[in-house]
């Protein structure tokens, strides 16, 4: 069972709006309506040997990708982050001085996008090191960006160029409330590769995109950098003005909902994968 099928399998027997929740699974961030704003709940995880190994950086680095992938689903709303609870499950062998790292990466990113660690939870792991990160955030009430407000017509935009995999990301949050504040309202982070998070929007809008190849900045192979994952960048539509802040890569048609990739002649290229696929058990 694949990430995806288990949501699925979720989402037909879990209410995905029902009084104050307005929006729940299947979006970036969870919508909760208080009073005149909107609040944005997140959560995402960092396990060992999963998302990272320890050979690849230092703790620090860890640290710093456990709280930037969180605020990232913040970014996709338009939201501001405003406080984030961090879980820890930590082997034995962990020393003192690598947690105390882990959390210097940690905070130094909240810091920056003034977002306070208001609390969270400690536990041994038997094996391996894992960080559950939930941020709260705020939005305009009703202007959350979400999944399902592409409209044909729309163009399509990435916040930076695909293919880096940073293990340091930045989140795009300045620029989330920039689009927003611009009229955009359907945008999604790009975690797992941009050809498989825009298949989200377009299931949810029900709409096909159209992503032109020569358009799209990228790093390394065109395919591999469409479907690797974790660029943690944001993909947004709408008919935005001119900025050197996204590029313009794409449109929204009526059709199939579904992506498609054509090169400068309109020939459509193929692709064996569409992103990252999280396997979370057996069938």
């Amino acid at each position: 069972m694949t990430e995806m099928e288990l949501i699925n399998f979720l989402t037909k027997r879990i209410p995905r709006k029902k009084g104050a929740l307005r929006t729940g699974i299947g979006d970036d961030c969870s919508v909760i309506r208080v009073g005149y704003k909107d609040i944005l709940i997140t959560c995402d995880n960092l396990v060992e040997n999963i998302h990272f190994k320890k050979k690849w950086g230092p703790w620090q680095t860890w640290g710093h990708k456990a709280a930037a992938t969180a605020l990232s689903d913040i970014a996709a709303m338009g939201g501001t982050p405003r406080f984030a609870w961090v879980n820890l499950e930590i082997p034995k062998n962990m020393n003192a001085g690598d947690i105390k790292k882990f959390y210097a990466g940690f905070l130094k990113v909240l810091k920056q996008f003034d977002t306070i660690l208001a609390g969270g939870n400690i536990t041994r792991s038997p094996k391996y090191f894992g960080a559950t990160t939930t941020v709260w955030g705020e939005a305009p009430k009703g202007k959350a960006m979400l999944r399902k407000n592409a409209k044909p017509g729309d163009k399509v935009y990435i916040s930076d160029s695909v293919g880096g995999k940073s293990f340091t990301p930045t989140p795009h949050i300045q620029l989330g409330q920039q689009i927003l504040k611009r009229g955009c309202r359907c945008c999604i982070d790009v975690s797992d590769g941009l050809l498989q998070d825009l298949g989200h929007i377009a299931k949810a809008s029900k709409v096909k995109i159209i992503l032109r190849a020569d358009k799209i900045p990228h790093k390394g192979n065109l395919k591999e950098a469409l479907t690797n994952g974790e660029d943690y960048i944001l993909a947004f539509t709408g008919n935005l003005p001119y900025s050197n802040r996204y590029h313009m890569v794409g449109e929204v048609r009526r059709g199939k909902p579904g992506v498609e990739v054509i090169n400068k002649k309109g020939g459509l290229l193929l692709f064996s994968k569409q992103g990252f696929q999280h396997r979370v058990a057996d069938q």
